[in-house]
């Protein structure tokens, strides 16, 4: 994933890890298994579900970040009791206390966010542990501290592309749109792309490896997919299932990869 300052750099470091992965062709080497909000059958975004993440073996737990009423909570959508989520902050300090390396990835949920979560993350003491995905203007990636990690949606460089895809009846983005996924990833220094996995193929991988960009891929909660997926060198894969996600890493560890 992209540290900034210095995205450039940091691509170019990636670069050489992902061509390492396409030549050594090797699998169960996904770097991190992230649990989704609501992992393992317990609520979205509930205090059960940090804790079952932070029990299950994930590298990283996931929350949706919105502002309500200007507190940064807990929540997909604008809740009809703020009351009843929990703050960032809480999140934060219940973190701190279950697990002393789980990262938090804080999936922001509308625009003009970054510099308040990261504000508070910095008060937590977060340093080094936070990822941001979701609503992430690429314009400001030269600007988040060095040590926050960044996963770039897909949908922040090409607005509508999974619309469009829809529309067309396909799950897959057309050979224009993925050369110019790619140029703007280039163009912002972007080493990680965030997913939905029903757009991701073999095609698409190799093209961007042979680039030094990486994927996250959001959310498998099948077995089957889970295992599909994990064929690949993914920088990460989001899931429900996080328990049998790293379990499947595990197994596949060291085989061939497809």
């Amino acid at each position: 994933l992209i540290s900034c300052p210095g995205p450039f750099r940091q691509a170019a470091n990636m670069s050489e890890r992902v061509k390492n992965m396409v030549e050594n062709k090797t699998c169960g080497r996904c770097k991190w298994i992230t649990a989704h909000s609501g992992c393992q059958g317990k609520p979205d975004n509930s205090e059960d579900h940090i804790r079952a993440a932070a029990a299950s073996g994930a590298d990283v737990l996931e929350i949706d970040v919105r502002r309500v009423q200007g507190d940064l909570l807990l929540t997909h959508n604008d809740p009809e009791d703020p009351a009843s989520c929990v703050s960032l902050k809480e999140c934060f300090r219940l973190v701190k206390e279950l697990s002393g390396q789980i990262r938090i990835n804080c999936d922001l949920k509308h625009e003009g966010l970054e510099r308040d979560v990261l504000a508070l993350a910095e008060q937590e003491k977060m340093q080094g542990r936070i990822i941001l995905t979701g609503t992430v203007a690429p314009e400001l990636l030269e600007t988040i501290p060095e040590w926050v990690m960044v996963s770039m949606n897909v949908e922040n460089l090409l607005p509508g592309v999974y619309e469009a895809a829809e529309a067309r009846g396909e799950l897959r983005m057309t050979e224009e749109e993925e050369t110019l996924l790619l140029e703007k990833a280039r163009r912002y220094g972007v080493s990680s792309l965030n997913m939905n996995y029903r757009y991701f193929h073999r095609g698409l991988w190799q093209k961007m490896a042979d680039a030094g960009i990486a994927f996250s891929l959001w959310t498998a909660n099948d077995e089957e997919t889970i295992r599909r997926l994990l064929a690949y060198d993914l920088e990460n894969l989001t899931t429900r299932m996080p328990v049998f996600a790293c379990r499947v890493r595990a197994e596949l560890a060291g085989n061939p990869c497809r």
